[in-house]
């Protein structure tokens, strides 16, 4: 046997593995470590965001209904500028005397015991009420804008126009006077019938008319620092018939007739009633379910009875 032959394979095993220790050894040395990842959820996409949706404005809120206690609704119309009396209101309207001095003064039949109870009661409380003015027909309203347009430009110097656009700050144009209606009365003193000045405000009797008229139903038609909403300049005297009911909601909230009329919705844009419209024509006696409800207190005798 070649014993130097087989020492010499030996060899070449014994090199040719500690070659391959060597190299596997430094490959593991010089190799870079991986990490495994961990695993993640899966990723949804991003949802798609909904367009935002615009709520549409709320619907502007009807006219409010009278409450079924209200009293005389039929009464609690505006007369104004823009809502003046139909041309053929007081035609037929029936009418009836709530005073007599030097002539007789008439007011809507339906309001007329309204107005006498109130002068009679006050009357028993030592105050003495005086009707200057109440029903006027256009014709009448008319005659009182002529009046007064001589009367500034013979005394006060004014031109024609001037005066007219003055006595239109005192003085409504036919068919926009209250006086139309046959709801409204001017109602002074026998001590104190100046309308030129408000002086009355500072009488015994409008501090009465303030506390008392609205349990008759009768609201100070244009109070002062309110000109701007009713046109009309501060009247002490004017006292304009709605029903008890609304007479002493209104004073109670210290409203006109215009400021009440837009807080329920009873107005459009341009100031113009929607609601409680004064009619084409007043119903006639024939068509008046009620006998006017006067409250029970304030009644005399039975002439409320015989209307």
């Amino acid at each position: 046997m070649n014993t130097k032959k087989t020492n010499g394979v030996q060899i070449f095993v014994v090199y040719a593995l500690a070659m391959f220790l060597c190299v596997f050894v430094l490959s593991r040395i010089f190799t870079p470590k991986t990490q495994a990842l961990p695993e993640t959820e899966p990723v949804d996409p991003p949802a798609q965001t909904e367009p935002a949706v615009t709520e549409p404005e709320p619907e502007p809120k009807g006219p409010v209904e009278d409450p079924a206690d209200a009293d005389n609704t039929w009464a609690m119309f505006l007369v104004n500028n823009e809502n003046p009396v139909p041309q053929h209101y007081s035609d037929d309207l029936e009418t009836e005397v709530v005073y007599s001095s030097w002539k007789d003064f008439y007011m809507d039949s339906r309001a007329a015991p309204y107005m006498k109870q109130m002068i009679a009661d006050a009357e028993e409380d030592g105050i003495y009420l005086v009707v200057y003015s109440a029903y006027r027909s256009a014709a009448y309203q008319q005659s009182i804008i002529d009046s007064s347009v001589e009367d500034r430009m013979a005394n006060r110097g004014m031109s024609e126009e001037e005066a007219y656009e003055d006595t239109l700050k005192e003085v409504t144009l036919p068919g926009c006077s209250e006086h139309q209606s046959g709801l409204a009365a001017d109602i002074l003193s026998d001590t104190n019938s100046d309308m030129d000045t408000d002086s009355f405000k500072d009488t015994k009797e409008y501090e009465w008319l303030i506390e008392h008229a609205p349990e008759y139903g009768f609201i100070l038609r244009y109070p002062q620092g309110k000109q701007d909403v009713t046109g009309i300049i501060y009247e002490p005297w004017h006292f304009r018939f709605v029903g008890v009911y609304y007479a002493k909601l209104l004073t109670e909230q210290g409203l006109t007739l215009e400021e009440f009329f837009a807080q329920q919705n009873w107005l459009d844009e341009d100031g113009k009633a929607v609601y409680h419209i004064c009619p084409e024509e007043p119903p006639s006696s024939d068509d008046i379910e009620e006998v006017p409800d006067i409250p029970e207190e304030d009644v005399i005798d039975d002439e409320v009875e015989e209307i």
